[in-house]
């Protein structure tokens, strides 16, 4: 066994060069940038991009890392929903290639239960990382396809999660869940937190700010007075972007330079469009898209506010994103928002309902010095990227050797 690489081979139905933005995507990607030189890196996924073969590995570099990567199916969007889960083509992509992945001295590493399934007779070290709460696939706007079949998706989960050497979850009520649901395996349940990449988000200097702040404004038809509220995220139920629009028409009501930028997209778009058209709020709710980090970031930097009208999540890396920009966040009170928005310093955390939403935008909109860059960077501080990932890249190394 070669002891000189820490060989860790991540599978996971993405493209790691594509432009998908979400957790688990930033997750990976960062997992790569900051890997230890000491670690080889492998990446079994998805491609968006014809050019890259299916069933070949290939050399490529991310964040200027070189590691391998083997996509075994060819998706020609990524953001959108098939009728066929995703999951399940990846899974069943990885028995038709299996035979070309190299098991050898290496610690898997999945984000998801079934594509352990074609590598279950295998010894290797196995690693498994949660990003919800599982007992949300009983809540009405899961957007996970087992939802609809909850018994069949624990049924699974209880043949597969045995193999998992530690499995870390995003959220400690997660890791009381299935401590609670699996006491013989309950010491290999761990919490791992979100982080923040602080070499793309970052706050700038005052006098920068609101020469950015203009340019956008003379790019977008608005003026420097203009307040910008910002959302980035996908446009499904779980967002709760129906929400999202009531209260920043409450918020709009009441302050008429409001503005909401709309970073994302979805199976609700059109959705939410309509509703937005319906309530006379075209001039002042900006549709954006899907954006890379780089330009998310930038409208981080010169906007007032970050709201999220969430009605379940994990813990959002993008309020974390908002926060390292120093922008205060307002947000539903889910999942582990608490341990990053401080409440009344770097934003507020609210129960929901439009009223209480939008009083709480226009609450922070007008105290910007009570809810200021210098509060929002101290409170994501032990978020950032190598404060979270420096310790969790030392247990991998630990546990195989």
């Amino acid at each position: 066994m070669c002891l000189s690489k820490t060989k860790c081979l991540i599978i996971y139905q993405m493209d790691p060069l594509g432009n998908k933005i979400g957790g688990i995507e930033t997750f990976n990607r960062n997992f790569i940038k900051y890997s230890p030189e000491d670690f080889e890196i492998e990446f079994v996924g998805i491609t968006s991009n014809k050019e890259r073969e299916v069933g070949k590995w290939q050399e490529v570099e991310l964040y200027g890392k070189k590691f391998y990567f083997l996509p075994v199916l060819y998706v020609k969007d990524e953001n959108t929903k098939t009728t066929i889960p995703l999951s399940a083509k990846f899974t069943f992509s990885l028995f038709k290639h299996k035979a070309k992945i190299p098991l050898n001295d290496r610690m898997m590493l999945f984000h998801r239960i079934e594509p352990s399934l074609p590598f279950k007779k295998h010894l290797n070290p196995k690693f498994l990382i949660i990003h919800s709460h599982m007992k949300e696939l009983y809540h009405p706007f899961s957007e996970i396809r087992w939802s609809r079949f909850p018994y069949l998706y624990f049924k699974l989960e209880e043949r597969l999660i045995t193999q998992m050497k530690k499995i870390f979850v995003v959220r400690r009520d997660g890791v009381k869940f299935y401590q609670k649901r699996y006491p013989a395996l309950s010491s290999r349940f761990t919490f791992l937190p979100t982080w923040v990449d602080e070499n793309i988000f970052y706050p700038l200097p005052e006098n920068e700010r609101q020469q950015r702040r203009e340019e956008f404004a003379r790019q977008e038809g608005l003026t420097p007075q203009n307040k910008l509220i910002l959302f980035v995220g996908r446009i499904e139920r779980q967002k709760n972007p129906l929400l999202l629009i009531d209260s920043f028409h409450y918020v709009h009501f009441c302050d008429s330079r409001a503005i909401l930028v709309v970073v994302g997209t979805g199976s609700l778009l059109k959705e939410v469009q309509d509703k937005v058209k319906q309530k006379g709020l075209e001039q002042v709710v900006k549709f954006f898209g899907s954006l890379p980090q780089k330009k998310v970031a930038h409208l981080m930097r010169i906007s007032d506010v970050f709201l999220l009208t969430s009605t379940f999540e994990g813990m959002p890396i993008s309020v974390l994103e908002a926060l390292a920009c120093g922008l205060p966040v307002i947000t539903t009170d889910v999942g582990e928002v608490k341990l990053v928005v401080k409440d009344g310093f770097s934003g507020r955390v609210v129960e929901g309902g439009t009223a209480e939403i939008g009083t709480a935008v226009l609450e922070v909109l007008n105290h910007r010095t009570r809810f200021s860059p210098e509060h929002c960077l101290a409170s994501v501080e032990p978020y950032r990227a190598r404060n979270v990932l420096m310790p969790f890249y030392s247990y991998f190394i630990e546990s195989i050797w």
